[in-house]
């Protein structure tokens, strides 16, 4: 049976934005959700938020886990960590290298940043050409990095509730499809 797991961002939590709503979706078609709170969101620190992750995230064949912004490097770390291989990975404002409007987060980036160039499994990013917080080349980059299937939206800003997304109807299309083709 198919498990997702969702990992928020800086200064969130597993009740903000269209998490709620993902969960839900998901469960009415019958898929276990498991939206996780990490530590100290505010002020986070990546050896808490892995060891977190190691001890909250089971990873197999029939699991897709979720990043949002710092949820999605985080769950880069957690991975290439554990030589973890899920089946597949969404990763939603995505990046992998500092970003220098944003430097208490650059220690997540130097982690492991051994991450192969192409993960072992299917993966997507899903980014938007207004997103003032992590600009949109970040995720280009990871995109490429990862060798995803990318979808760069318009719109969409940073795919927060303030900026009026409380849905993701991509997201859970994405998980029904791979639900469904076991890829």
């Amino acid at each position: 049976m198919t498990k997702v797991y969702v990992v928020h961002g800086y200064t969130a939590s597993s009740d903000k934005h269209w998490f709620p709503w993902l969960e839900k979706a998901l469960e009415e078609i019958g898929v276990d959700c498991l939206l996780l709170d990490m530590p100290d969101s505010a002020n986070p620190h990546c050896d808490k938020w892995l060891t977190h992750l190691e001890n909250q995230v089971q990873v197999d064949e029939n699991t897709i886990v979720v990043g949002h912004s710092l949820g999605c490097i985080a769950l880069l770390n957690f991975l290439a960590k554990n030589y973890a291989q899920p089946l597949a990975a969404i990763f939603v404002s995505g990046f992998y290298q500092p970003i220098s409007t944003l430097p208490e987060l650059a220690a997540f980036s130097n982690l492991y940043a051994i991450l192969p160039p192409c993960m072992p499994f299917k993966s997507y990013v899903i980014a938007s050409l207004d997103d003032s917080i992590v600009p949109h080349t970040y995720s280009d980059e990871l995109a490429k990095h990862l060798k995803a299937d990318y979808i760069r939206l318009p719109t969409g800003g940073h795919f927060l509730d303030r900026e009026g997304v409380t849905e993701f109807p991509l997201i859970l299309d994405i998980i029904t499809k791979l639900c469904k083709d076991g890829k």
